[in-house]
């Protein structure tokens, strides 16, 4: 998603960098704000990024790398309405904040500007829904935009391993989670970590493994359920061969051992909101032309998204004999060390 919004600025840019004999582009281009803002309630603070497309003459990437391209002139008035059960109860006034850490790329950085609240956001139950409105004063006038909360305290992982044995290639394996509050789509991810040691007085180093197994629609989990429960599959075999090419299959360094603890696993699930699921839909190039969709945002006068999301996440251990065959291949030098 981060790499979304930057692209449809570089679009503007390119094509409002184009020459014409037809039309004064400058004089009729129009300023468009971008925002993209993805509200979580587990979070101890919520970011918004407000910045906008731009009018470039000459070389559109130095024009880009000018944070004053893209930001709004000092600080503009974002606010938070929040509604509990469609009544308004709150209003919360962002901040502005820099951070320092923001990757080389077309855009400025390594300094952002962004906007950000502190304040705890509500927490969705069987009686109570939380939504927000984001209102934005631009010099153009006031841009809003509302979501529905994803989540609740309800939402984590209910299966506490998962099985990778050989008897088990070739199947589907199932993985239990209860499901978020306002979910419309959610993805699924496993993180294998384990400490490795290239040579017999070195240092062991932790070395992670990611395997994003999925993602599934809220329409498809809640009628695939697996003993009435949300599920996940996954598949033994993919989780071995993406292993075997991530450490370089069977042509290790001699010597070279890896070892793993009692909980090596991480899973990590995501649940998306409705805007948020629409949004990569729409900005997805097949699912786009084939809809014949023609914008590239939800939010009216603007480009980009304002969604909520929530993240699960708990450490799993491996079951059955998935560590013991593990530890049988003798080039992947796999070594058991429990612990943590």
């Amino acid at each position: 998603m981060r790499k979304i919004i930057p692209m449809l600025c570089l679009a503007a840019v390119m094509g409002f960098s184009a020459c014409s004999t037809d039309v004064d582009l400058y004089a009729d281009y129009k300023e468009v704000p971008v925002v993209y803002g993805l509200l979580d309630a587990r979070a101890d603070t919520n970011y918004i990024k407000i910045t906008r497309t731009f009018y470039a003459q000459g070389d559109a990437y130095t024009s880009a790398a000018n944070p004053d391209s893209s930001n709004y002139p000092g600080k503009l008035d974002v606010r938070l309405v929040e509604y509990l059960n469609r009544d308004s109860i709150r209003e919360i006034i962002l901040d502005t904040i820099t951070i320092h850490n923001k990757q080389p790329g077309t855009f400025y950085h390594p300094d952002q500007k962004l906007y950000y609240t502190a304040e705890r956001l509500g927490q969705n139950t069987s009686k109570r829904k939380y939504s927000y409105r984001l209102k934005v004063a631009l010099p153009s006038g006031e841009l809003t935009s509302t979501t529905d909360l994803v989540g609740g305290p309800d939402f984590d992982v209910q299966s506490l391993a998962v099985n990778f044995s050989e008897e088990y290639i070739g199947t589907i394996r199932p993985f239990l989670f209860h499901p978020a509050r306002n979910a419309a789509y959610y993805e699924f991810e496993l993180a294998f970590t384990f400490k490795e040691q290239r040579t017999p007085d070195g240092d062991s180093v932790p070395r992670t493994f990611r395997w994003r197994v999925g993602s599934f629609d809220e329409e498809y989990l809640s009628t695939h359920l697996v003993d009435g429960s949300y599920a996940f599959r996954y598949r033994p075999d993919t989780f071995y061969e993406q292993l075997s090419a991530f450490i370089g299959g069977d042509t290790t360094t001699e010597g070279l051992k890896r070892y793993i603890s009692d909980y090596p696993i991480e899973a990590t699930i995501t649940a998306c909101g409705e805007e948020l699921w629409r949004y990569q839909y729409i900005n997805n190039a097949a699912a786009g032309f084939e809809m014949g969709y023609d914008e590239y945002g939800l939010i009216e006068g603007a480009v980009g998204v304002f969604s909520s999301r929530m993240t699960a996440k708990h450490k799993l251990r491996l079951a059955g004999e998935t560590i013991p065959e593990l530890v049988a291949r003798p080039h992947w030098g796999f070594k058991f060390i429990g612990g943590e």
